[in-house]
């Protein structure tokens, strides 16, 4: 048992290993390819586009590379003329920044600046007192001349450090135009590598991450774009020099997730400290970009991201410090890209789910397992906390179905098979049971119909045997005062009584609530026990949860009286609420689609 779940955990683990070590030995290959595919899944759309208006794909394509450049070539223009003309006006500032230092050596004189000249007199009084390591006697001092550098090593020097990045240039942009020609015939060939037989989920998989990709490229590019605007604007308004040049910048630079935006705030905040007399615009230059970042982050991000990229905000920040690591500023750059199409995969491949539980941006648990887990570690506030959140965001008849009665479920469940105590059960029970019992109360405050008036028409909720059942029972009673109907919870040992009261008086129907596994034999004792004094009332029976043996089921209830057989909250209400508006001649259960079938 042991060395089977070894084996496949010590395979993957040396499969991580190898691919990431491949990743960073080969970044010179991996990165223009990955660089290549973003640029791709960002002009694909664009190509459709020009094809949908009955281009040729060469041409699309042709024009598309064309814009591309365009618009880099007319960003780049813009920040090298503006770095051109800020050169010319640096020496203007440098008396400025001199009083600026001055007053702050000023500022920290007494503290910081009195510290490191103490270091500096005790240093210079150690080399004083050191000895003295001279030349021997009679040894000359040798002056080594380096000789003139040839044209060629000039050329070297200067052309060596640009040559890497222009061959990424030119390998990124060779191997988008042969994606972007070769894009059906590539896909093809993928989806024959992975398969066949995974024709459709290959499929579905490549268009949900190049949806993804691009939507998300596209909105940071809108974003950036509007984000360069305002703060050219701002630092424009506030007089500091060069304002197109830190808005241009700020266009660029803010792909870069998470840094990108404040390395592009920090240089016209530096300006600024050196142009200006004051420290107040500093501060403001600071504040613009701020303001802007949290308008971006709390407005603009969540209303273009609502399609979301469906990666978590955690994964994502791993992701880029991992990214980084491996390759650098490239690596940081293509990050978010690259963490998505893992989601993709891990969504859509089951061998890599394990990729979407880690990195994705849905909740890893079911709602039920949830509650059930938080119940488990008897955080009363947190249970309390996510059911309040989830009646927001679903109907209480929805919570029934989805949280509530499926943890109960769970829980019997792990208690049949000797997974849970009795003590730790009973806790459970009784946290959900006083969370029911406060909701169920407030209800019949907010609304007079809460208390059951036999007066008017009602429901009577009865518990077949235990506690996991008189808390269903609760519950239903509450989703039926929540609806608009008088619903009351019967005592067991009082079962008689009240039917008997009821029938005469206004009583609608009766639900028997169980929950299984062992809910059969007395939900069928204490449908025997109604029949025996209301002949004619409809009487539903909720096997909450139980998707297995209705038919059997059904039959045996059948015979001791049941009207209709129920397996969740909201079809059983859903029946209520059709017999409350039958006539009253007319008004009765449909049977069983499974007893009609016995």
């Amino acid at each position: 048992m042991n060395n089977s779940q070894t084996r496949p955990t010590g395979t993957v683990l040396l499969t991580v290993v190898v691919v990431v070590a491949v990743l960073r030995l080969a970044q010179d290959l991996f990165v223009p390819l990955a660089l290549a595919v973003l640029l791709t899944f960002v002009l694909s759309p664009i190509v459709a586009r020009l094809q949908h208006w009955h281009l040729n794909r060469l041409i699309a394509v042709l024009l598309s590379l064309g814009l591309a450049l365009a618009l880099i070539v007319g960003v780049g223009d813009v920040i090298f003329g503006q770095f051109s003309d800020l050169a010319h006006q640096l020496p203007q500032y440098e008396l400025h920044l001199r009083e600026h230092i001055t007053h702050l050596r000023g500022f920290l004189r007494g503290g910081v600046t009195d510290s490191l000249d103490a270091v500096d007199r005790l240093a210079a009084q150690i080399e004083r007192l050191s000895p003295v390591t001279g030349l021997p006697a009679g040894v000359q001092k040798v002056e080594i001349v380096q000789p003139r550098a040839s044209l060629l090593e000039i050329a070297r020097d200067v052309v060596g450090p640009l040559v890497k990045p222009l061959g990424w240039a030119l390998a990124v942009m060779v191997l988008v135009a042969f994606m972007l020609l070769r894009l059906p015939d590539l896909r093809e060939r993928l989806i024959r590598l992975l398969g066949p037989r995974n024709l459709q989920a290959t499929t579905a998989a490549f268009d949900d991450a190049a949806a993804r990709v691009s939507r998300y490229l596209l909105s940071q590019l809108l974003i950036n774009s509007l984000t360069g605007i305002w703060v050219g604007v701002g630092l424009a308004l506030l007089n500091v020099p060069n304002p197109g040049l830190w808005g241009a910048l700020t266009l660029v630079l803010r792909f870069i997730p998470y840094v990108g935006i404040w390395a592009a705030g920090a240089m016209p905040f530096a300006l600024s400290f050196a142009a200006f007399n004051d420290l107040m615009h500093p501060l403001v230059v600071l504040g613009i970009y701020g303001s802007i970042e949290l308008f971006n982050y709390a407005v603009l991000e969540p209303w273009l991201y609502a399609a979301r990229t469906g990666v978590s905000p955690v994964a994502l920040l791993l992701a880029a410090a991992f990214w980084t690591w491996l390759w650098g500023l490239a690596g940081l750059l293509l990050s978010v890209p690259i963490t998505v199409c893992l989601v993709v995969m891990g969504k859509y491949v089951p061998q890599l789910e394990f990729l979407e539980v880690l990195l994705g941006d849905e909740p890893a648990l079911e709602p039920y397992q949830q509650l059930y887990q938080r119940l488990l570690t008897s955080n009363r506030d947190e249970a309390d906390t996510l059911l309040e959140g989830a009646v927001r965001e679903h109907s209480l008849r929805e919570l029934c179905d989805i949280a509530i009665v499926p943890a109960m479920r769970q829980l019997e469940a792990d208690f049949a098979r000797g997974a849970l105590k009795p003590v730790r059960r009973r806790a459970v029970l009784d946290q959900i049971q006083q969370w029911v019992d406060e909701l169920l109360e407030g209800l019949q405050r907010t609304d007079g119909r809460g208390a059951l008036s036999w007066q008017s028409p009602s429901v009577l909720c009865v518990p077949a045997e235990d506690q996991e059942d008189i808390i269903v029972a609760k519950l239903l009673a509450a989703v039926l005062i929540n609806r608009g109907i008088g619903a009351r919870v019967a005592a067991l040992e009082r079962l008689e009584e009240e039917v008997s009261a009821g029938a005469g008086a206004g009583l609608e129907a009766i639900v028997v609530s169980a929950l299984p596994p062992e809910a059969v034999p007395p939900a069928r004792a204490v449908v025997k026990r109604i029949r025996a004094h209301a002949e004619s009332l409809p009487v539903i029976v909720g096997l909450w949860g139980l998707d297995h043996d209705l038919d059997r089921a059904v039959q045996r209830l059948a015979v001791a009286g049941m009207s209709r057989l129920e397996t969740r909250v909201g079809g059983c209400v859903e029946q209520i609420e059709r017999l409350r508006h039958t006539p009253g001649p007319a008004r009765t259960l449909e049977p069983s689609k499974r007893a009609q079938g016995s």
